[in-house]
């Protein structure tokens, strides 16, 4: 099978297509075809060297966590040869940029119907970041007030979408330039943080940092007096901002993190919510995997809306 292994690390790393041996799979697992990807934040870190497993000396590691195909194989019982399905393998691990995947059956749901294998392949990673955050961790409920950072990402416009779902009054922060794309994916208010401020008065029963850049002590004067504060990472670009997030941690109760887990019950979920007309994301562009340099390149560079999909092929 073809895989894009990541052959060197830092800031001119970059990928090169090899055939690797297919894996095997032991009870509990399936095989999949793997037609589709996606490029997410967590890619980019591993092939620049900044995650525990990228610097640990694996030799022909592959990344992505994303996946979207068909069961070749299957030693699962609730999984057949044929099945077309979708899923995320473990973030800091990956894997995903390759054409045949072994899974945990608990990590694969049957894919959206509704959606191509490229539309389904943008979804997991992100949907269920955005569906921990905000209904298992901010427990959020219907027609509450939800702030949400990065509102045009990857993350922030599947938990518009999804906060949608339950009538909440969304707001969101991104700049001006999308902010017509923010409008049209559900959010009532649209602020633009480059030059606007939230409104002093706004109180909120959920604040969710699906931008990773802000920390509790930032926000928590827009928080009603029960309200949470979710975030990705919290803002860890400088010191003072890793100092301030050590802090809020130990000592702020209303800040929490979520650490997304591939979980097959949230992906049915949100194969509910996306049948339903509920849920798609907008694909800024499509790459072969023969080009996931330049894919992981635009990611880091940003200024677009949506995701960046991996066309496998097959």
């Amino acid at each position: 099978m073809k895989a894009a292994v990541v052959e060197k690390k830092g800031a001119s790393a970059k990928f090169k297509i090899k055939e690797l041996v297919s894996p095997s799979i032991k009870n509990g697992q399936v095989l999949i075809r793997n037609y589709a990807s996606s490029v997410n934040p967590i890619d980019v870190m591993v092939q620049n060297g900044k995650s525990l497993l990228s610097s640990a000396g694996f030799s022909d590691q592959v990344i992505g966590s994303d996946f979207c195909g068909k069961v070749i194989q299957s030693r699962s019982r609730l999984f057949k040869e044929g099945d077309e399905v979708y899923g995320m393998l473990a973030a800091l691990k990956g894997g995903a940029y390759a054409e045949e995947l072994a899974v945990d059956a608990s990590q694969v749901a049957l894919k959206p119907q509704k959606l191509s294998y490229l539309e389904a392949a943008v979804i997991p990673l992100v949907g269920l970041t955005a569906y921990q955050a905000l209904f298992k961790v901010g427990r959020l409920q219907g027609k509450e007030n939800v702030l949400i950072t990065g509102c045009t990402g990857g993350v922030g416009s599947a938990a518009v979408q999804l906060a949608s779902t339950i009538d909440c009054h969304i707001s969101g922060l991104c700049s001006e330039q999308h902010r017509s794309y923010a409008k049209s994916i559900g959010c009532d208010v649209v602020i633009d943080y480059q030059n606007q401020r939230i409104p002093s008065g706004a109180r909120f029963d959920l604040i969710f940092d699906a931008a990773g850049m802000y920390t509790y002590s930032d926000l928590k004067h827009h928080l009603n007096e029960q309200g949470l504060f979710v975030t990705t990472r919290g803002e860890m670009n400088t010191l003072k901002g890793l100092v301030k997030t050590a802090v809020d941690v130990v000592f702020e109760p209303n800040m929490k993190f979520v650490f997304v887990k591939p979980k097959a019950n949230d992906l049915r979920a949100l194969r509910d919510i996306i049948e339903r007309g509920d849920l798609k994301l907008h694909i800024e562009k499509v790459f072969n995997l023969g080009q996931l340099t330049e894919a992981l390149s635009m990611k880091q560079k940003g200024g677009f809306v949506g995701k960046i999909a991996v066309d496998i092929g097959g």
